[in-house]
């Protein structure tokens, strides 16, 4: 969110929670954080440090983020930069961490379950009538004359996978979700959003230790915006109904899940190189006016149409939105412009991970919850649970019909950077991979 408030105290503490998974020939690990998101540069030196010691080589591990809003910052993003001292520390913990599960194997049994969980996770990019034609404004009102329906769907599927001793105790479980972590976005306070006090409950609940895996989320969050009574969908109170909610959903899903066949572990990776997209000259040009001239009574409205040929960004439209784009259009061009090459490139890189007949496959971005569906629904697996924020950061990653009907993310930024193909190529590398590995 722009300008988050200073945190002063803590709601839901961060926390980072290590899994291994070993068959006896194969390792692998999976690292929950409590955290935005991270870049690919911090997630190869976390691990290179972190698996020295242990039998396993750095892209043996799998590093994903829950992307609550309410951390300390690890990215650049909006007008700030990266702690890079915080960063330091995480980094020596999460060393520690991992020696620490690698000496604590122990052997287990693997059960996974699913249940639909309806009315906590919604859309959040509304279609509105204009003269433009139908158009995306983010995070609008669906109560108003000109709303058409929201662009796309939702994924309520909550998964959960438990591990248990051999006497029957829960050593512990991953539980997956899609929704942006944005309930406690405006308290003054460090917090682990929803998931945290929803793995605390589980925890309470079967014993053990519990991580959250945030599924494709990146159109996708809490608020429920066909009434305004949807806006109250925040805080603290909210962060604790909503977790107590999806926890009971979760033991549904253990109610009746199944064993897991299979023991063997395999793991399977992909780098991408993806183009990123440029600004015009005119988007530059005007970018500059805006910083250095615009007047104050300037309709925002009107700018947005003229930047971009859009009739939004967010629904409402606002000057530290359009200054804080406007910087980002120049920030983006000065970059792509002093690297001297053709086009720019980000390495994006596909992970996925089969432990029987379970998988886990992550994506590095703000992924859209129609490609979290579709590699759900192509995937040859029983069940695979699907991360985004996984091994990096690449901004949001729309569909192209997200793309046509603009909106927030897909408004060129840092945060939304590369080219509207590469939602579809990231989802048929993780296909693909899913495949290789059954």
């Amino acid at each position: 969110m722009l300008n988050p408030p200073k945190a002063v105290g803590v709601e839901f503490p961060l926390r980072g929670c290590t899994v291994v998974f070993d068959d006896g020939v194969r390792q692998v690990a999976l690292i929950s954080l409590d955290l935005v998101g991270l870049v690919p540069s911090t997630v190869a030196e976390i691990r290179a440090a972190a698996t020295i010691g242990t039998e396993l080589t750095p892209t043996d591990v799998m590093i994903t983020c829950s992307h609550t809003h309410r951390a300390p910052f690890v990215t650049p993003g909006m007008d700030y930069d990266a702690d890079f001292e915080y960063l330091d520390w995480l980094r020596d913990r999460l060393v520690i961490g991992l020696r620490d599960a690698w000496a604590a194997r122990q052997p287990a049994r693997l059960r996974v379950g699913r249940a639909d969980a309806p009315g906590w996770t919604f859309n959040r990019r509304q279609i509105y009538r204009t003269d433009l034609g139908e158009q995306v404004g983010t995070q609008g009102p669906e109560w108003v004359d000109n709303f058409v329906r929201r662009e796309g769907p939702e994924d309520n599927e909550l998964k959960i996978l438990v591990a248990e001793g051999l006497q029957g105790d829960v050593l512990g479980g991953l539980v997956n979700f899609a929704c942006h972590p944005t309930v406690m976005g405006a308290e003054p306070v460090y917090s682990a959003d929803f998931c945290g006090p929803l793995v605390d409950e589980l925890a309470r609940r079967h014993g053990g230790c519990f991580a959250f895996l945030q599924g494709a989320a990146g159109n996708l969050w809490s608020i429920d915006m066909s009434t305004p009574a949807g806006m109250s969908n925040r805080g603290s109170d909210y962060a604790h109904r909503m977790a107590q909610a999806l926890a009971d959903k979760a033991g549904e899903a253990l109610a009746s899940a199944r064993a897991v066949a299979g023991d063997t572990v395999r793991m399977a990776r992909e780098v991408l190189r993806v183009p990123q997209r440029r600004p015009t000259p005119k988007q530059v040009e005007l970018a500059k006016w805006y910083l250095e001239e615009a007047p104050d009574e300037i309709d925002e409205a009107e700018f947005t149409r003229r930047m971009r040929g859009r009739a939004f960004t967010f629904y409402h439209p606002g000057s530290d939105v359009q200054r804080w784009f406007a910087r980002e259009a120049i920030g983006m061009w000065e970059w792509q412009r002093r690297a001297g090459t053709r086009e720019m490139l980000d390495d994006v890189e596909i992970q996925a991970i089969a432990v029987g007949d379970v998988a886990f496959v992550g994506y590095p971005a703000e992924y859209f919850t129609e490609f979290g569906l579709r590699t759900k629904a192509e995937s040859p697996f029983e069940d695979t649970f699907v991360l985004e924020l996984t091994n990096g950061w690449h901004g949001y990653v729309p569909t192209q019909e997200a793309f046509a009907n603009g909106g927030y993310e897909t408004r060129f930024a840092l945060s939304s950077r590369l080219i509207s193909e590469a939602g579809d190529a990231m989802c048929d590398t993780g296909v693909e991979l899913l495949r290789r590995l059954a």
